[in-house]
């Protein structure tokens, strides 16, 4: 329904368009001013300040829906301008545990083939390293542990090995006596092959010269034998004249007393004797280089303690002769060559020793001396 209310020439006209039909009034007609049901006439809303008494006969009746015009203000008020409309994004939904599982899935094709990693839920944290300290003494008691059962291992083999040769006919190395026993009986018939280590060791020596030619050796030489002396020489690139052996440097100093007497030079000190290898022995070979060590040095102490003006006791002189009998027993005809010659300088020094013991000649003792000093060479090639 449409209300227009036309003023001309203070002539008011009321158009009412009910569902498109058009009807007009007039307000200065000579029906009756009326009123609406409210007691409000058509005036009243056009000069709401002017009270005109209009009778209800006079209008028109009309039917106004208060509650339609309400509604009809209230969406003028309320008008929405029409804006184009946004696109509807649409919504995300929430990702499930298969979504991420599919992700996590698709992250494993990018991976190199054979290596599957597990899901994050079920991987271990990564432990923190431990400190130096304690790796170093993780290693070192390790290291104790691996090298201690190694020994064991190693002696256990090396006790069944001694047990149980691998070479029945093969002897194993006895002791010195068991071979000296086997050469008097002279069984050597299956003892060739042998080997013989003779260790490193010190002796004590007078030296009279270090040079570096063969012949200012041997001059040398012939000037302390001139005038009684011992005298060898040992050595390839430095040549050493080698006058006296003993047991100590304070027992050379006093042979070279007596050398210093007659005008000659000496030094005494530490002389060390290379370790040296003796291959394709038989039994008697190995039975006087062993026995001939210790006679060695008991011949070398009591030579040059007696050139001292010292005196023998007599558990040395039975040490020494027990040696001496041993190495004497073995035949020289079962022997090879250098073990031959060992043989005969220690038996050479011993009959010196016993010959001074009976005439008290100190040439007796310097000739042991020289017997010695040639053993030493031997021993130093």
């Amino acid at each position: 329904m449409e209300v227009d209310m036309l003023d001309k020439n203070h002539s008011h006209e009321v158009k009412i368009r009910i569902n498109g039909v058009e009807k007009s009034y007039h307000r200065n007609s000579k029906k009756k001013k009326g009123k609406n049901r409210h007691g409000t006439s058509m005036e009243d809303y056009q000069n709401p300040e002017r009270e005109t008494p209009v009778e209800e006969d006079d209008l028109p009746l009309i039917i106004v829906d208060e509650t339609a015009a309400a509604a009809e203000k209230k969406e003028e008020e309320d008008f929405e301008w029409v804006l184009p409309k946004e696109p509807v994004k649409p919504e995300k939904k929430e990702t499930t545990s298969e979504k991420t599982s599919y992700i996590e899935d698709l992250r494993q094709i990018n991976k190199p083939k054979g290596k599957k990693s597990l899901p994050h839920s079920l991987k271990k944290k990564k432990l923190a390293p431990p400190s130096f300290s304690k790796q170093l003494i993780v290693s070192i008691v390790m290291a104790v542990g691996i090298g201690t059962c190694l020994g064991f291992i190693i002696l256990a083999i090396m006790n069944i090995s001694s047990d149980n040769p691998l070479n029945p006919n093969q002897p194993v190395a006895g002791s010195v006596s068991d071979q000296a026993e086997n050469a008097n009986t002279g069984t050597a018939g299956n003892s060739d092959g042998q080997s013989v280590t003779i260790p490193a060791q010190g002796v004590a020596v007078l030296q009279g010269g270090a040079l570096s030619s063969m012949e200012a050796a041997n001059a040398t030489i012939d000037s302390f034998k001139s005038q009684g002396f011992s005298a060898v020489a040992v050595g390839k690139d430095t040549i050493y004249v080698l006058v006296g052996i003993g047991q100590t440097v304070e027992g050379m100093k006093s042979l070279g007393t007596m050398a210093s007497d007659k005008g000659l030079e000496t030094y005494a000190k530490e002389f060390a004797i290379p370790e040296r290898t003796f291959n394709s022995l038989n039994a008697q070979d190995a039975a006087v280089l062993q026995e001939g060590q210790s006679l060695y040095k008991e011949l070398a102490a009591a030579s040059s303690s007696l050139l001292q003006g010292g005196t023998l006791d007599s558990s040395a002189v039975e040490k020494m002769n027990g040696h001496f009998e041993k190495i004497s027993a073995v035949k020289a005809e079962e022997m090879t060559d250098g073990p031959k010659q060992w043989k005969d300088l220690l038996v050479g020094a011993y009959q010196h020793i016993q010959q001074y013991q009976t005439s008290k000649d100190s040439s007796e003792l310097w000739g042991a001396q020289q017997k010695l000093l040639e053993a030493t060479a031997f021993l130093y090639q």
